[in-house]
């Protein structure tokens, strides 16, 4: 059932996070659509991997947070982890269950942006001048934080992270035509758009100046993660494309609240165990230096053309990012990640892998038909089958070693059971005697 605002539970949530920040109209709009439940000891209030987009909010009892039977940390009404959402991540990363009796509230992520309040925004945005800065306000700030839990990488972080990331946010805003960054400039920003749309460019640097248009952005899309990562000016122009309102994040905040959090590495064997799995290895460097050296069964992907490659990538399978030492890698990786792909970063990059793993000179076959094929899965050539089969081959020995090592470990495990088998049934045959013994 909704709640009431002037409940004992009603001034409960306003406490909580977003809503403490919220203007009394806003609040009074979204406590129709929260549910406020209550479950018996036990009760799962969500299970690892679920992916629906409703944010828990603890009223009263304790919540374990689990993964496999595995406590991780133990949520109590009142507390100050409790003023944030259980485990908001997508898809979820432990099981919640109920320790006693539990109360609590549930709000689907769409509603904590209320029509209304988008009405009032788009009004504030028409009469606004272009260009101009807000920095966070009570009024605002639960409206950015709606935002920040529609963007899948930042959704992951931690809540305490996100919470610091709305504190420091900058809105800015922007009419059709405008530039936001140019090809060339310093790059200060990561920018996500709240709302509105904009466009993505490159100018060659050959006599004609072509400039060639990478991508579309619009709402929930972010930008500008590169040149941060990378420490370099901006390979890209951004232009407003309709009426645009951005959020943007220092450079620092950025690194240490969002990049630090985010990027996941892996060493060379996991990524061998990945690929075995399925998994898709790309090199992210130009096609000259893929040329001279690569990992094999690696597709040369270069970092300025995977925007518009995203589109065709199998986000199903696991994505390895590989480069010469790794700095290359967390940039793609980064896009990927906001993009909802599964990504891994290749720890150090090929620089160390095994000397036997790498390929001198590389194959020197047309990449484009090639990559594409092996990558989007469309096998057309005798060289691709050959790749395929070798790739599938490898694939299933790894399987094999892995069942072998399985099947060892169970092996282990029998002769241990049968070994405390043994003894309870020693100690069984004692007791009975003992018990023919004892007088009647």
């Amino acid at each position: 059932m909704p709640i009431d605002i002037n409940s004992q539970e009603g001034e409960l949530v306003r406490k909580m996070v977003p809503f403490s920040t919220m203007s009394h109209h806003i609040f009074k709009v979204i406590c129709q659509k929260i549910t406020v439940e209550t479950v018996r000891s036990g009760t799962f209030l969500f299970k690892r991997g679920d992916t629906k987009n409703d944010l828990f909010y603890l009223l009263k009892g304790e919540v374990s947070l689990e993964v496999d039977k595995l406590k991780m940390e133990i949520i109590k009404a009142g507390s100050e982890s409790s003023r944030f959402a259980l485990a908001h991540q997508l898809p979820r990363k432990t099981h919640a269950m109920a320790k006693g009796s539990v109360r609590y509230a549930r709000l689907n992520i769409i509603f904590i942006n209320p029509p209304d309040s988008d009405e009032l925004a788009k009004q504030a945005q028409k009469n606004a001048p272009s260009g101009i800065i807000r920095n966070v306000t009570p009024e605002n700030r639960h409206d950015w934080i709606a935002t920040l839990l529609m963007i899948p990488v930042i959704r992951a972080l931690p809540p305490a992270n996100m919470h610091k990331i709305s504190e420091t946010l900058e809105e800015i805003r922007y009419s059709k035509g405008d530039v936001v960054f140019k090809q060339g400039d310093a790059g200060n920003y990561f920018y996500l758009i709240k709302d509105g749309q904009c466009e993505v460019s490159h100018q060659k640097t050959s006599s004609n100046d072509e400039v060639v248009k990478l991508a579309k952005l619009q709402t929930w899309d972010t930008f500008g993660e590169a040149e941060l990562i990378l420490n370099l000016p901006r390979k890209e122009t951004i232009t407003a494309t309709s009426n645009l309102s951005l959020l943007q994040l220092k450079k620092p905040e950025f690194l240490t609240l969002i990049k630090q959090h985010a990027l996941q590495f892996i060493d060379y064997l996991e990524m061998e165990m990945l690929l075995a799995q399925g998994g898709i290895l790309i090199d992210v460097r130009n096609a000259d230096e893929f040329k001279k050296l690569h990992l094999e069964y690696a597709i040369n992907l270069p970092f300025y053309t995977l925007r518009a490659a995203i589109k065709d990538l199998d986000i199903d399978k696991t994505m390895i990012v590989s480069c010469f030492e790794g700095d290359i890698s967390e940039a793609a990786a980064f896009l990927l990640l906001t993009c909802k792909f599964s990504v891994k970063i290749l720890r150090g990059g090929i620089k160390n892998a095994p000397e036997e793993s790498l390929k001198r000179p590389a194959n020197t076959e047309p990449k484009d038909k090639n990559q594409n094929n092996v990558i989007f899965g469309h096998s057309k050539t005798a060289s691709d089958k050959t790749k395929l089969l070798a790739a599938e081959n490898n694939r299933l020995r790894q399987m094999l070693k892995e069942l072998t090592l399985k099947f060892k470990k169970s092996e282990l495990e029998k002769s241990e059971l049968e070994r405390e088998y043994r003894l309870l049934l020693k100690q069984s045959n004692r007791l009975k005697q003992m018990l023919k013994s004892m007088p009647k």
